[in-house]
């Protein structure tokens, strides 16, 4: 997990969820700055307030041999101070930051305080770590798969005359609020025309009517760690357009999860099979990539994409999502979540795909 040779000079950490993956550490207000954290070759400080001393106190950082401190912040001594403080005695010369999260603000602040500290821009070096999941990383993601699978088993049975998208989604979220913990993200439940759009969060109240299609994304949270899935079921017998879309998207899944399986490891190399599966088909391509890893964020590094081609490796946790989407029509996603194995693939979706009428 955790090299210390990828850490030639201590790291200002900002990223909410790239301190948790270090300590541990969750705050109520992800989308507020609770939390900083300084990585070293030897030391984890966490800087916070006094509201979560007692728990940030009883911590233990993941990474072996690295000890992991406790340092309290507040409006009086802020974390410029602080940061001073250590950067003087264990005589700190060179301090990276992350560039993404950092403001503005926040960093003119830290040049003003850290006089003799040179400051050094650094980008994805926390996220590339957090790539490749370990044993406990991996069974959370698996557990959080099977979750996901048993709300969709129990969601088709909800899928009626008369139900909105409203209450779908909210079915969706109390599911997997009470048997995982949370949700990776707001569930997309999307009918008809307003299923093309990849990511429509509008839920109408409108009442579903027989003949619909209906999409949806969604998935629960184990510890912290993401499952990520996309089915389509028709309530009643759907168009044949809808059912030429279906059957071609369910190919270009398959064909990517078959060069998975024997082996193909670039990203790029799967997003272009699954996009002439689609384009033979007479569909337009997907606006988005073939797939992303998952984690602790739904969205991570790699993607499975022909703009920029990485490769993947052993445990990591990656979607494949192709998709066909007719504007103010349709679409149709087909979403799988996979953990890549030193041979082959593991599948964590276990959800049909096959084309399910309700």
């Amino acid at each position: 997990m955790y090299n210390r040779t990828t850490m030639n000079n201590p790291i200002l950490i900002t990223n909410p969820t790239n301190i948790r993956y270090l300590t541990g550490f969750v705050g109520v207000a992800p989308e507020e700055r609770e939390a900083y954290a300084l990585l070293t070759q030897k030391h984890i400080f966490l800087f916070t307030n006094a509201l979560y001393k007692e728990s940030a106190k009883n911590l233990q950082s993941p990474i072996s041999n690295i000890q992991l401190q406790f340092v309290e912040i507040s409006r009086e001594n802020p974390i410029s101070s602080e940061l001073a403080r250590i950067t003087a005695e264990f005589n700190i010369k060179k301090l990276g930051f992350e560039d993404d999260n950092l403001t503005v603000a926040e960093l003119t602040k830290l040049k003003q305080v850290l006089t003799d500290v040179s400051l050094v821009s650094t980008r994805n070096r926390i996220e590339t770590l957090r790539m490749t999941k370990n044993k406990e990383e991996v069974e959370a993601i698996r557990l959080a798969a099977k979750i996901t699978d048993q709300c969709f088993t129990y969601i088709i049975k909800r899928i009626r005359p008369g139900i909105t998208e409203s209450r779908l989604a909210w079915e969706i979220e109390s599911f997997c609020k009470v048997r995982a913990g949370d949700n990776a993200f707001s569930p997309i439940v999307a009918f008809n025309e307003h299923s093309s759009q990849p990511h429509y969060q509008s839920r109408s109240n409108s009442p579903l009517r027989r003949g619909s299609l209906v999409l949806m994304d969604f998935g629960a949270k184990v510890n912290g760690y993401c499952a990520d899935m996309t089915r389509v079921v028709f309530l009643g017998s759907p168009k044949p357009e809808w059912k030429k879309a279906y059957e071609t998207v369910l190919a270009a899944n398959e064909k990517a999860l078959s060069l998975l399986r024997s082996g193909e490891r670039h990203g790029a190399t799967l997003d272009a099979a699954a996009k002439e599966v689609i384009a033979e088909a007479g569909f337009p391509p997907y606006p988005h990539s073939l797939g992303h890893a998952v984690g602790l964020a739904i969205h991570e590094a790699p993607r499975l994409t022909t703009m920029k081609d990485e490769m993947l490796a052993p445990d990591m946790a990656v979607t494949v999502e192709p998709g066909v989407y007719i504007e103010g029509r349709y679409g149709i996603r087909i979403e799988d979540l996979v953990r890549i194995k030193d041979t082959g693939i593991e599948t964590l979706s276990g959800s049909p795909k096959q084309l399910q009428i309700v």
